[in-house]
């Protein structure tokens, strides 16, 4: 129980911090990098879609902008728009789960860092924001990656905790223009809507309902990703009790130890009752040894 109560204090603490900083100057940089997670979301799936990716731009101002041709069918084209905001909450969510469990951690920051430095080398144009935003991260996460420091848990908590809130905080975009927005993007394309006109009726209530459906599965991703170190009993226990080397089981084929000392009267007692130390009977071999 104290281990999750100290784990919701860190996730809480650290949300509090974020929203008190939200306007400095500092907090950008976490704001471009996270950002450019949600980039690298839309990248990704259209890569994994079979499309192109031309590259990967940051603007400097909480935006940015993927050039990509996802290949073709409605299926591809829902997957790739839908993948910035939910591939930010899978992705944090991700990190959060592994910090707060403590289980690959540096594996985890090696391989999270690998990725951010080849899709920045491979797609992001030189001297964008989005190359030196990539480059930076990344090395730092790849080398972090190779110490064992206890630090590496924490910001993997700080980093997740930031990604999934700026997530479902960015989604608050759609409160605004949601024409400019991907769930906007999205319903001009269901819809057919002539983007250069005016925005249809249809286009802002079909973007708002995208908008919806995007925040239920970020919520429940994040849900699912956080359950179990929020449970007690799961995760408090380092090693579980059958893995235990120092659990030793009570009525296990190991004998406990004979309390006191034993004198020499007292051994020779039980052997005369063919029994051991512990009262239990003693071998026929040993019997028959002790009587030749």
């Amino acid at each position: 129980m104290e281990n999750r109560f100290l784990r919701l204090t860190i996730f809480i603490s650290i949300a509090i911090t974020l929203f008190s900083f939200w306007d400095h100057h500092l907090v950008s940089y976490l704001k471009d990098f996270i950002v450019f997670i949600h980039e690298i979301g839309h990248a990704i799936a259209a890569l994994l879609t079979g499309g192109s990716v031309h590259a990967i731009e940051l603007h400097g101002n909480e935006s940015g902008e993927t050039i990509a041709i996802p290949n073709s069918g409605t299926g591809s084209f829902i997957f790739v728009v839908s993948a910035g905001y939910l591939g930010s909450c899978l992705i944090g969510g991700f990190l959060l789960n592994r910090g707060f469990s403590g289980r690959m951690v540096r594996p985890t920051l090696i391989s999270f860092g690998a990725v951010l430095l080849l899709m920045t080398i491979s797609y992001s144009k030189p001297g964008n924001l989005a190359q030196y935003t990539g480059i930076l991260w990344g090395l730092g996460f790849v080398l972090l990656g190779f110490f064992n420091l206890k630090l590496n848990r924490l910001l993997l908590v700080f980093i997740g905790t930031s990604i999934t809130l700026y997530s479902l905080y960015d989604l608050l975009d759609f409160t605004g223009n949601i024409a400019y927005t991907d769930a906007g993007i999205m319903a001009t394309w269901i819809t057919g809507a002539n983007p250069s006109k005016d925005v249809p009726k249809s286009v802002i209530v079909l973007g708002y309902l995208i908008a919806l459906l995007w925040s239920f599965f970020s919520l429940s991703i994040i849900f699912v990703s956080v359950k179990k170190v929020f449970q007690s009993g799961v995760a408090e226990q380092e090693f579980p009790q059958d893995e235990d080397p120092f659990h030793f089981p009570e009525n296990g084929n190991m004998e406990a130890p004979f309390p006191g000392e034993v004198t020499p009267e007292v051994m020779e007692w039980f052997f005369s009752k063919g029994l051991d130390l512990n009262g239990k009977p003693l071998p026929a071999e040993f019997l028959e040894k002790e009587e030749s």
